[in-house]
This record gives C-alpha cells, sequence and structure tokens, in this order.
C-alpha cells in the first residue's frame, strides 16, 4: 500500500477506534490500532492538527501526565430520523453522538401516503441541516431496500425513494436508509459484544440479528403461523394478526376487531385502550396476563424457530408492546419449553431500551466516516 494511502488508513482506524471507545489514551489506542507508538503519535499529531481530535481530559499520575484523546464534537454532524406512522422525528447529532437539535412533524390521516412523508421528512432534514454534515440516517417501518421504503401497510407508503428525494431536493447524497428494527439493533450494537437478535413488539412485531458488524432484518411480522385471520397485508394468518397488540387488544375488549381497520385507525380509535392496557401491565402484569399467554405463546414458535437457526448469544425485546421483565420471562419460558435445549442452546432473554434517531445515526456515522478525510 502506498504511503500516502497507508497513512490514510491509519488515521481512519485511529478515528474509528476513538469514536467508537474514546476517550481514550495513547496506549489503549495502541493496543486497540495495533499500531506502533512511534506511528501512533505521528497520526495523532495530524488529527489534533486537522481538528479531528482533541484532548479530552488528564489523567493523575506520577510524573508526567498522561492525556487522554477524543473526537472533536464539532468536526462533524450527522441527522437521525425516524419515520413513524404518528410521526416522523429527527435528531441532529454532533461527532460525539450527543444530541444538538430535534424536531418533529405530527403525521395525521390525510398525510398516510407518498407525498406526506416525503413532505415530513424534507421538513425535518432542511431544519436540522448543518455545515459539516456527514450524512443522513433514516429508519422506517415496513420493508426497505437500496434507499427506498417498498412498503409498509401501516403508513400506506410504497416505493418511495428516500435516498433520491434527498439528492434532489436538498443534494444531499450520503444517506443510510434501514428497517427501523434494524436502527434499533445499531443502537445496541455499541453496549454488545456478541451477536444478537433484537425483537420489537408492539402493534407491529419485527425482528433484526446483528452478527459481524451488520443488522439483518427479518419480517417476522408476517410470518405465517395460522390457517385463519386476515392480515391487513393481504396474507392469512400472520404473525402480527396472532401475536401483536391487536391480538391482546381483542382478548382485553372480548370482542373481534377488524383488522384492516386496526392498522388504518389504530391512533384515532384504539390508541386510548391499548395504552391503557400498557399501564395496567406496568402496574400490576398479573391483572392482563391472561390477554397476552396465547399472544406469547404463538411468537414464541417464531421465536424458537429463529433463535435455532441463527444461534444468537441473547434475545433483546424492545417496542412500546413489552413494559416489563415478566413479559421477557413468559415468553422465554414458552420458548425453553417448546424446543430442546440442544437446539437452542443457552439463550439470554431480557429486555432494554434504545432509540431510532442514534441507532440510524450511529449506521451513517459508520458507513461515511471515511469521507471525512478526503
Amino acid at each position: 500500500m502506498p504511503a500516502p494511502a497507508l497513512r490514510r488508513e491509519n488515521k481512519l482506524r485511529v478515528l474509528r477506534c476513538l469514536f467508537e471507545l474514546g476517550p481514550l489514551s495513547r496506549a489503549q489506542l495502541s493496543d486497540l490500532t495495533g499500531l506502533s507508538m512511534s506511528t501512533l503519535s505521528y497520526i495523532v499529531r495530524e488529527l489534533l492538527d486537522e481538528g479531528f481530535v482533541s484532548v479530552a481530559e488528564t489523567e493523575p499520575s506520577r510524573g508526567r501526565p498522561s492525556q487522554l484523546l477524543c473526537v472533536d464534537a464539532s468536526r462533524w454532524f450527522v441527522i437521525g430520523i425516524k419515520v413513524g406512522r404518528e410521526e416522523v422525528r429527527g435528531v441532529l447529532f454532533d461527532a460525539v453522538m450527543h444530541p444538538v437539535r430535534k424536531n418533529s412533524i405530527r403525521i395525521f390521516s390525510h398525510m398516510r401516503n407518498n407525498e406526506g412523508y416525503a413532505s415530513a421528512v424534507l421538513g425535518i432534514v432542511k431544519e436540522l441541516k448543518s455545515e459539516r454534515l456527514l450524512g443522513v440516517g433514516i429508519c422506517s417501518s415496513g420493508i426497505v431496500s437500496h434507499g427506498e421504503i417498498v412498503v409498509s401497510h401501516f403508513m400506506n407508503v410504497r416505493n418511495l425513494d428516500i435516498k433520491k428525494l434527498l439528492e434532489r431536493s436538498l443534494n444531499i447524497g450520503d444517506v443510510v436508509l434501514m428497517n427501523d428494527v434494524d436502527a434499533l439493533a445499531y443502537f445496541l450494537s455499541s453496549h454488545e459484544k456478541e451477536d444478537f437478535l433484537t425483537v420489537s413488539y408492539g402493534t407491529g412485531i419485527g425482528a433484526s440479528f446483528w452478527s459481524n458488524g451488520h443488522a439483518k432484518h427479518f419480517e417476522i411480522g408476517h410470518a405465517i403461523v395460522a390457517n385463519e385471520g386476515r392480515c391487513y397485508c393481504g396474507q392469512t394468518g400472520c404473525l402480527e394478526y396472532h401475536s401483536s397488540e391487536y391480538a391482546v387488544l381483542k382478548s382485553y375488549l372480548g370482542k373481534d376487531i377488524d383488522f384492516q381497520d386496526f392498522a388504518m385507525n389504530e391512533e384515532e380509535k384504539y390508541r386510548p385502550i391499548l395504552e391503557e392496557i400498557r399501564a395496567r401491565a406496568r402496574s400490576s402484569f398479573e391483572s392482563v396476563k391472561v390477554h397476552y399467554l396465547e399472544p406469547f405463546r404463538r411468537l414464541s414458535f417464531v421465536l424458537g424457530n429463529l433463535i435455532m437457526v441463527l444461534k444468537p448469544s441473547s434475545v433483546v425485546f424492545l417496542g412500546e408492546g413489552i413494559v416489563n421483565e415478566d413479559m421477557v420471562k413468559i415468553l422465554q419460558r414458552f420458548v425453553t419449553e417448546k424446543f430442546n435445549s440442544e437446539f437452542i442452546g443457552s439463550v439470554d432473554f431480557r429486555l432494554s431500551r434504545a432509540s431510532w434517531e442514534e441507532g440510524v445515526a450511529l449506521a451513517a456515522v459508520r458507513r461515511f466516516l471515511s469521507k471525512v478525510l478526503l
């Protein structure tokens, strides 16, 4: 590798290490990057001179103080956006992932179409756009591929090319678009050391498997688990029909509800009841536990099969529908009762919290960080 290319590669290695793990001492950087102290000293001096790195603080020690280095917070900025059924939210983060500004646009029923969401995304980016913008990360529900929301039935969106929209309208070409569960996996990846399966549960159900630095989305909400139950997607027997909060709501009310009506009017007609169920589940899960048992039993079939195939070290549950550890324990019990331990291994089940906006912004930084050294 030619000397200039090698120097740039070493600078990027140090910068990535500081971004992911900093503040760090020079000795720690040398161990983590594999660079000699002499080479590292030269690289750090360049990064300091160019404004990429700053001295965070000094470790108290005998003799000469040891400096801790970190990424300079003002060196670049990144936008993270969550596109949801009721709202489009965005956050501008600095280079150390601290939020600088936030903005949101409420999505009403007449805006749930390609034009409405396109307008909202553009509005958020225009409001948050700044100098030294490294890139934009956007996550959405539904099937997402190659910069396009292929379909989101909940949002009434098909073939919305977000990447082309931002490039054409705002001249922003560095855009990452992913499914919203993948964004949660990116957020968790900063803390998890091994492969893990992320499961998001609420009015919808989604999953993402994190392995070797990448998230892989699984559209488990529309896996077929029964021969009855017409889903809003057009299929019969989807997991979301039988296991999402829609199924819990039907049990709680003791009556049938049209799934298409629930999907289209959840916020307007059913949200107060869902919030009531969630509140009761938080305060006294036993009082509503019976309504979750059958939905969770069916969900455990899909989870067990995924665990058997993917072999994750842990399953991490998130989403507004999972409100306490008791829910996770029930799902774990159903899985371990149904599947042999030889097939699923010793997998850890736990509840967590994550930020969509920070997760997808983190993905954008990882994708485009090399461009700051051009």
